[in-house]
């Protein structure tokens, strides 16, 4: 299963538009639960906007989108429209968790017409490619590889009688 999850960090991390979003994302704990063995990769804000883009080109479709426009981090000049637009003067709390300063004046002005760090992102899907590719028969084949190689009497307790 490590090696599973290992293909399955290199396989995203490969598929990422952005080096940001690539050296965000890493293996978590192995855990198991009710006997199931669970692996998984996660990242931070940068694969977030990789994995679903930003601004205007941004996957609406992402499912923790309605949690991020509620928690206070979305800019409220945005609406609810995804295009990178300025915020009011003063301080806020951005995507990373940083207070930082806006020097607008006015809220709301289209910033991706400037292009640079304002410009739209479109999503790369790399960690649900990733998931797709392992789903379609790869953590099979590892699973079936396991079951034949793997020493499993030198483990198994009977008792002689």
């Amino acid at each position: 299963m490590k090696l599973v999850q290992t293909e399955l960090l290199f396989e995203a991390k490969q598929n990422m538009l952005t080096p940001e979003g690539s050296e965000s994302l890493h293996n978590e704990a192995l855990t198991d639960i009710a006997n199931v063995i669970i692996v998984a990769i996660s990242g931070g804000a940068w694969a977030a906007m990789d994995e679903y883009g930003k601004g205007s080109l941004m996957d609406m479709s992402n499912p923790s989108l309605q949690d991020y426009i509620n928690s206070g981090l979305w800019n409220s000049a945005r609406g609810s429209d995804p295009t990178i637009r300025s915020r009011q003067r003063g301080s806020y709390t951005n995507i990373f968790g940083e207070q930082v300063e806006s020097r607008s004046n006015v809220a709301g002005i289209d910033l991706e017409q400037k292009g640079g760090k304002f410009s739209p992102q479109p999503p790369s899907h790399a960690i649900q490619t990733a998931m797709r590719w392992m789903k379609s028969g790869r953590m099979q084949n590892a699973i079936r590889l396991t079951i034949a190689t793997f020493p499993f009497g030198s483990f198994i307790v009977t008792d002689k009688k």
